[in-house]
Order: C-alpha cells, then sequence, then structure tokens
C-alpha cells in the first residue's frame, strides 16, 4: 500500500559536531574539505541563561545550539514554531549515573542530574529559555530516530499547517555501554520546515512511504572518515543522507529512501 505525498520546505538548518560548528561548515566538510586541526570543545547555546547553561548537560547543549542556529538562518522567532525533538540514545551519561546511585547503599540523586535525565529535557530547556509556549514533541528510535521523526514532522506540518523546529542529536555513549554502542561523537542538525504550500524562499521537499518494500540505510554519503564514521555510530546523524540531498550542489529530482521498520520505508525527493 503506498501513501499519499507530503510536502514540506526546509526554510533553515543548523548543526554542530567535533569538526563543524554550523551548516556551513559541515557542507564544507561533506564537499572535500579539510578537518580542522582541533576538535570544538563543546556547544555553549548562548540562548540558555549562564547558571542554567552551566549544569546542562551535553546533549541538551548540543540540541539548542543547532536549534537556536536553524531559526536565526531562517529569521524566525521560536515562539512561531512547533518542535520535534529526537535522540536515538538519550543521556547514556546520566542514566549509568542514576543506575550506579540506585544500586549503591546511598541512594540520594542529585535533583538537577535527575531533572536533565529525562528524554524532553532538550526541549524544556529549549521552549523554557526561549518563551515559546508551542507544543513540543520528544522523539526516540533508535536506529530508526531520523526516519520516524522526518515522518512525524511532516504529518504534522501538513496535517496541522503549522512551521516547525525539527532537531537531531545524539551525544558520545558512557563508557559502560561502549562495548555494545560504538557512538563516540557528538552529533546535532536543525532543520526549520514549513508547509509545501508556505509563501517562503526554501528547497521544497516531498516524502512518500511504502509499506511493501524493506530498504536499509544508504551509504555514507561523504568520503571523509570522520563523517563516514559519524554517520555510522551515531543515531542521529542518519540525518546526513537527507543533509545531502539538501546541499547547494543537489539538483531537482534526487531521491534518499530511509527506512521505516521492517517492511516499510520513507522516501524523499527534492522538488
Amino acid at each position: 500500500m503506498q501513501a499519499r505525498e507530503l510536502t514540506c520546505k526546509v526554510a533553515s538548518l543548523g548543526a554542530w559536531g567535533s569538526y563543524f560548528d554550523s551548516w556551513a561548515t559541515l557542507q564544507q566538510l561533506m564537499q572535500g574539505g579539510a578537518l580542522p586541526d582541533a576538535k570544538n570543545k563543546g556547544p555553549k547555546p548562548e540562548v540558555i541563561p549562564p547558571n542554567e547553561r552551566r549544569r546542562a548537560p551535553l546533549p541538551v547543549r548540543l540540541a539548542v545550539e543547532s536549534s537556536w542556529q536553524a531559526t536565526q538562518s531562517a529569521g524566525v522567532t521560536p515562539d512561531a514554531l512547533t518542535c520535534v525533538f529526537v535522540s536515538g540514545l538519550g543521556d547514556t551519561d546520566l542514566t549509568d549515573y542514576m543506575c550506579k546511585v540506585l544500586a549503591s547503599e546511598h541512594k540520594e540523586l542529585s535533583p538537577t542530574k535527575f531533572h536533565n535525565s529525562v528524554h524532553n529535557a532538550p526541549a524544556g530547556y529549549w521552549t523554557i529559555s526561549t518563551k515559546t509556549m508551542r507544543a513540543a514533541n520528544s522523539v526516540a528510535g533508535f536506529e530508526q530516530s531520523v526516519s520516524l521523526t522526518l515522518l512525524e514532522a511532516m504529518i504534522q506540518c501538513e496535517s496541522e499547517s503549522v512551521p516547525l523546529l525539527v532537531t537531531f542529536y545524539d551525544a558520545p555513549v558512557a563508557d559502560v555501554l561502549s562495548p555494545l554502542l560504538a557512538n563516540q561523537e557528538p552529533f546535532a542538525f536543525s532543520l526549520v520546515i514549513y508547509p509545501g504550500s508556505a509563501d517562503i524562499k526554501g528547497i521544497a521537499l516531498s516524502a512518500t512511504v511504502s509499506n511493501s518494500e524493506s530498504v536499509s540505510w544508504p551509504a555514507s554519503p561523504s568520503e571523509n572518515s570522520y563523517l563516514s564514521a559519524l554517520y555510522k555510530d551515531n543515531p542521529s546523524a542518519k540525518i546526513l543522507s537527507l543533509a545531502a540531498l539538501l546541499s547547494d550542489d543537489t539538483v531537482s529530482g534526487d531521491k534518499v529512501a530511509m527506512p521505516l521498520s521492517k517492511g516499510a520505508s520513507i522516501t524523499f525527493s527534492r522538488l
């Protein structure tokens, strides 16, 4: 069975990682640019007040930094945007911390760490810092996080006729989980999307769901070894396959297919 086509316009993008601090610098790497000599020390999103920023864990700062970049690039105030945030792994450092404390003799959890451990903490920091009262969803889908979230966002954008901020983020895994989960790199990526009928400048994108075809994730869209490893190991970095479709040198008609679940897939086309 074939679902009807969904459409949207991508108005702007934001990105942050060890070797890039914006969509522009990520594009340079994707197009063959050399890696900087040193890694970035960590995002410091100015929109979070200093006291709260000092207590914010890395996943929060990743998500808020790329979100702020995307909204500023789009020239839109955050309170105009409904939000969808996603992380495939969540905050594994805080999960490890809580498990260790609860398994110890003294079971008193840090209130700050406990409050930061919930999966919607980045969405909470974002909405509070920007004073937006719009709805904010938080999604988790492990290796299918990107495709499931894009489907969620495009359905919401079209059915409710609202612009959305869509943010993907994953931090390095806790040491105790490294035998099971390979990711050791931070990554965040954000899009501001509008309904396909909106009278704005943007990259027109369509998506079609198939319930009769299984697909695998596309090969890495970059020959850069750092980006290839990031794409392979970081669940949120699977968005790089769509980022390649949105690059300036991509032409109308190009497509990328992603798995949703066993037997289901979603195909994006640049219009």
